[in-house]
């Protein structure tokens, strides 16, 4: 694959209103504590992490989010894609409306692709594609943007992502008994309990060139559909393995050239079971770094691709990551110390989704002050 840059991009999400901001309060270890909901299923509290921009209906945080990466008055968007990627579509809003109308009716909910098509409206852009694939949505949406410019379909692709607080999400990922009731989100904990849900906007503008403040490049990735369950991979690794490899051979690079692995970590038995042994497939007990940034944004789901590729590329060129408290009882290898680490490493980044389908990207940071 021919590598394409993340030229310039934004994030909110619950540790800050901007992407600068929340790689700030990362690597400050300010953990955001969210708010309580009730899970109805077991009338017991639960956390949900949300975002700390101002409110707004989502055609208002959207909009914000590309003026973030494109500014109050963008330069023509006709040689532009826009890819939307996401799972919770326009729910909470339309559960708000429901809740106002005493009932539903089919006609006020908008599909993912109307959404789409009205932002490409607005904006102008050259057209808009929507991803749907669950945890992978996003990632999906990077991988997408950056073949149709190789194919030389696009000049530039825009992928904008976001996770709003549902309530079908929050009783949903509850009644299948996958939330934290302990309220503590440990990815690979031996005594992990689940995962707490975080809400998120996010956009990258992809190009050819770095443009004036490119936070990396995009050099390969892959993504494939594990068919052998309706909702999960293979507990023994061997599809996320080949689906890592396969990421690895895109970008023309081996697993002991990667300096850092940010791992799925969704801290549900499954799943860390899954990418656990699909590490040890490909590294052995002897791994590069690890990362994880759930616990810190919660479980972005259909933008957790972008929101902690984003937040962990920021982070890198700021300081070092923070460490794993727990590191000397995880399942891998962590570190409990500051990890220092170049803003030009070179990065792996896994991202598995409800339903199998996994995907991997990889990455090369950009140091603060590079561009074309």
């Amino acid at each position: 694959m021919t590598p394409v840059y993340l030229q310039r991009s934004a994030l909110d999400c619950a540790l800050g209103a901007s992407l600068e901001e929340a790689a700030s309060n990362l690597l400050a270890g300010q953990q955001p504590q969210g708010d309580v909901f009730k899970l109805h299923e077991v009338q017991e509290p639960r956390r949900y992490l949300n975002a700390t921009g101002p409110a707004g209906s989502l055609d208002e945080r959207l909009d914000r989010c590309l003026a973030a990466v494109l500014g109050p008055q963008p330069q023509a968007l006709d040689d532009c894609l826009l890819i939307v990627a996401s799972t919770s579509l326009d729910i909470s809003e339309l559960e708000a409306l429901t809740r106002t109308q005493q009932g539903f009716a089919p006609g006020d909910s908008t599909s993912l692709d109307l959404l789409a098509s009205q932002l490409c409206q607005r904006w102008g852009f050259a057209a808009a594609f929507t991803l749907n694939t669950a945890c992978t949505s996003a990632a999906n949406g990077l991988l997408y943007g950056a073949r149709l410019i190789n194919s030389d379909q696009y000049a530039r692709a825009l992928v904008l992502s976001f996770e709003t607080p549902s309530a079908i999400a929050m009783q949903g990922f509850g009644a299948l008994m996958l939330t934290s009731p302990s309220g503590q989100y440990r990815p690979f904990h031996p005594e992990r309990d689940g995962l707490l849900l975080g809400e998120a906007y996010a956009a990258v503008l992809l190009g050819r060139e770095a443009g004036d403040a490119p936070l990396a490049r995009l050099l390969g990735g892959f993504s494939a559909c594990d068919t052998s369950s309706l909702t999960t991979t293979r507990e023994d690794g061997s599809h996320i393995h080949w689906v890592m490899r396969q990421a690895l051979k895109s970008a023309g690079c081996s697993a002991e050239q990667i300096d850092l692995v940010k791992l799925h970590g969704t801290a549900t038995s499954a799943n860390d079971e899954a990418e656990s042994n699909g590490m040890r497939l490909l590294y052995g007990e002897q791994m590069p770094a690890l990362s994880l940034l759930k616990p810190w944004l919660g479980h972005t789901l259909g933008a957790c691709g972008l929101s902690e590729s984003l937040l962990l590329l920021k982070a890198l060129q700021l300081g070092p990551l923070p460490g794993v408290s727990y590191a000397s009882e995880a399942l891998l290898p962590f570190s409990a110390e500051l990890q220092r680490l170049a803003a030009d490493s070179l990065l792996l980044a896994n991202f598995f989704g409800f339903g199998g389908n996994n995907a991997s990207l990889i990455l090369q940071g950009c140091a603060q002050g590079d561009s074309a």
